[in-house]
């Protein structure tokens, strides 16, 4: 990637995470970029971005190298507001791509991966037996899928 790349992206912010704008506040993307000025590929696509960094959002990678194919279907799914299946071996960089396009569009991103040790208590949620006011009640705890699906960036 060239250093006009990185120069051109959304207004980023550095900040620690525990200093970071919480997502909540976020509405829908409020700004448009050339896929080209911050991607540095080929192609004359415009995607939303947001202006601000938030807690979700990933840190970027300024030695990330994008394929253009590749960055090119994934920015037409943000672009559509469509799903884009990304597949490949174990290792490929499915994920640190579509985390590298992320970070620059500012755009948050929760990584969950589907492997042998989540289950579907931790994707759904499950009751907790708590204690309120010195009793035992039992309340429902929202697992990942919740918090990911009713966010207001979606």
């Amino acid at each position: 990637m060239s250093d006009l790349a990185s120069i051109d992206a959304p207004e980023t912010v550095v900040t620690a995470e525990q200093n970071a704008v919480p997502t909540h506040v976020l509405g829908a993307p409020d700004r448009i970029v050339s896929a080209r000025e911050v991607f540095g590929i080929d192609c004359n696509m415009e995607v939303p971005a947001f202006s601000i960094r938030t807690e979700h959002v990933p840190d970027i990678d300024h030695s990330y190298q994008f394929d253009c194919d590749t960055t090119r279907a994934i920015l037409a799914g943000f672009a559509n507001n469509r799903r884009v299946m990304v597949q490949g071996f174990h290792g490929t960089g499915k994920s640190s791509h579509i985390e590298q396009i992320a970070a620059r569009l500012n755009w948050p991103t929760v990584r969950i991966n589907l492997d042998s040790h989540i289950s579907r208590i931790d994707l759904i949620g499950k009751d907790a037996i708590v204690l309120r006011d010195g009793k035992q009640i039992t309340e429902f705890r929202e697992g990942l899928l919740h918090g990911v699906c009713n966010t207001p960036w979606r």
